[in-house]
């Protein structure tokens, strides 16, 4: 009689709820592809625009699918030509998979061929307007400046940009000549 009373509590104590299951799965937005120790390659036209060096990757699928990088990234932008035009340092990303934007977050740095340096917490690159921008603070070094806003907007070459709300060290003696 004993068996019967531990065989009737084992078999109606247990459940599988898949409600349940369910949204213990969401709320631990499981990844379903890891990668480690990565490099992508982005071409158009057969020419690489872009290289992607990074730690770990994780995909996942729930409302937005979307990559996440951590544990360091570097994103290497290349010219027509194949040479090396920039590049971007963080210690984290995400991608949204749909708009095809990047989000580089924590020590962001985006170095250009000829030196310059923006130094930034966030960063989007919009792959699709070929633009990179943020609205928090930036610093900008050049071999000849030292430049604060907050608000920026460039190519991912770092040639042509915007900053808003501008503050710094600028040199005037090159506007005399």
């Amino acid at each position: 009689m004993r068996i019967f009373y531990i065989l009737f509590i084992v078999l109606f104590s247990c459940s599988n709820n898949s409600e349940l299951v369910q949204e213990y799965i969401a709320e631990k937005k499981l990844f379903v592809e890891k990668m480690e120790d990565v490099k992508i390659l982005h071409t158009e036209y057969g020419f690489l625009k872009v290289k992607i060096n990074a730690n770990t990757i994780e995909r996942f699928q729930d409302t937005i699918p979307h990559l996440c990088f951590s544990n360091k990234l570097e994103v290497i932008f290349y010219s027509d030509s194949g040479l090396i035009e920039s590049t971007l340092n963080a210690d984290r990303a995400e991608v949204d998979e749909d708009n095809n934007i990047m989000t580089a977050s924590g020590n962001v740095v985006l170095t250009s061929i000829e030196g310059k340096k923006l130094e930034t917490e966030e960063l989007f690159w919009d792959n699709k307007k070929n633009k990179i921008y943020t609205n928090k603070e930036v610093l900008i070094t050049t071999k000849k400046e030292i430049i604060k806003g907050k608000g920026f907007t460039s190519k991912p070459d770092f040639s042509d940009y915007f900053i808003s709300r501008i503050n710094g060290k600028f040199n005037l003696d090159n506007l005399n000549k």
